[in-house]
């Protein structure tokens, strides 16, 4: 069972809940998480909430499209029973996405479907920066996830 935040803070109400629970669904089964109770939230935000996120956060003084914010730093999936498993945050700038599908030449829906598996992922610990390795078994289950989607 997954309880969802969402928060869109943006103008544009094109996706919502229902859309993100979709994809959290295929996501929360593909990693193992299917049958448990977890808690996340999605935030749709502009770019500049995106850029001082990352900054304060990343030191990074730019706009990005996703961010991730964990409660955990890995979870263990086995050990949790009936407990809920509150994952953390996610923030996905909807101006970013909507440049980068268009540059790639991919739907906004799955774009966005992208970032929120991205940003699960990232939740879940997987890190795609910590090494080669990682990077293909996180980019792996990332795209059977989505083909499930």
């Amino acid at each position: 069972m997954i309880d969802l935040t969402f928060n869109n803070l943006t103008a544009d109400r094109s996706h919502g809940r229902v859309f993100f629970e979709k994809i959290l669904k295929v996501s929360a089964k593909e990693t193992g998480l299917g049958s448990k109770k977890i808690e996340l939230s999605i935030n749709l935000v502009g770019e500049g909430r995106i850029k001082a996120l990352n900054k304060k956060y990343r030191g990074k003084n730019k706009a990005t499209d996703v961010l991730s914010f964990p409660i955990n730093e890995k979870v263990d999936v086995k050990s949790a029973k009936n407990a809920i498993i509150n994952l953390g945050d996610i923030f996905i700038c909807l101006p970013v996405a909507k440049r980068y599908a268009l540059r790639e030449g991919v739907s906004l829906d799955f774009k966005l479907a992208f970032l929120a598996v991205h940003g699960f992922l990232h939740l879940l610990g997987y890190d795609h920066e910590q090494s080669f390795a990682e990077k293909d078994k996180m980019f792996a289950l990332q795209n059977k996830i989505l083909m499930n989607f």
